[in-house]
């Protein structure tokens, strides 16, 4: 800014001599426009150099300090244990063999059946009869073994034996997350130029 500012000066400087040299070589000088009227300098004008400084301002912006970025995690799978109840033994069924019941019972059998027999005898006069007798059939006892109820088959049911156990199940998966960081700004601020600065001559007021 200051060397700008110097140069100008210099440019200005410059300036004066360029349009002073005419003044002088139409006999009036500069200064003496400032001690006599105007037609005294044989009809010249004397003029001074304006200088306008430069406008600035100051403006606020934004600007990414740190970019968005995104982290990809993995969360691991997870696991919880439960208890269940499981069948130790099945249910069994056992046969039982039941033997046939027997008794002993007592029945009347013939043992001779009726019958009649021709006998010869002689009575008390000494005379020979010939009669039928009849035998009456003989009956007797005897025992034997009868069955009373077959044999058979029954069977007795042995229930299930259960017990329970623990094991480990997967409640949920292995999965990826990605989270994002959005990204951070900061303001700063910084001076602009609004208009530049100039210059130029005008005209002298004397």
């Amino acid at each position: 800014m200051t060397f700008r500012l110097l140069s100008l000066s210099g440019l200005a400087a410059s300036a004066v001599i360029g349009l002073a040299a005419p003044a002088m070589a139409g006999g009036c000088y500069a200064s003496s426009c400032y001690r006599a009227p105007v037609s005294s300098c044989g009809g010249s004008s004397c003029y001074k150099l304006v200088t306008t400084l430069p406008v600035y301002d100051t403006v606020s912006e934004s600007y990414v300090v740190r970019p968005e970025r995104t982290f990809s995690k993995v969360i691991p799978a997870q696991y919880e244990s439960v208890t269940e109840t499981v069948v130790v033994q099945p249910e069994r069924r056992i046969a039982r063999q039941i033997p046939a019941q027997y008794k002993t019972v007592s029945e009347k059998v013939l043992i001779s059946p009726a019958t009649k027999r021709w006998e010869v005898t002689r009575d008390a006069y000494g005379q020979t009869t010939g009669c039928w007798v009849h035998v009456p059939a003989q009956y007797g006892w005897q025992q034997r073994t009868v069955e009373v109820a077959p044999a058979s088959v029954e069977y007795d049911v042995v229930p299930a034996v259960y017990g329970e156990r623990s094991r480990r199940v997967m409640v949920s998966a292995s999965r990826v997350v990605h989270e994002t960081v959005p990204a951070e700004y900061a303001t700063r601020q910084r001076q602009v130029l609004v208009s530049p600065g100039s210059q130029y001559w005008a005209r002298s007021g004397y």
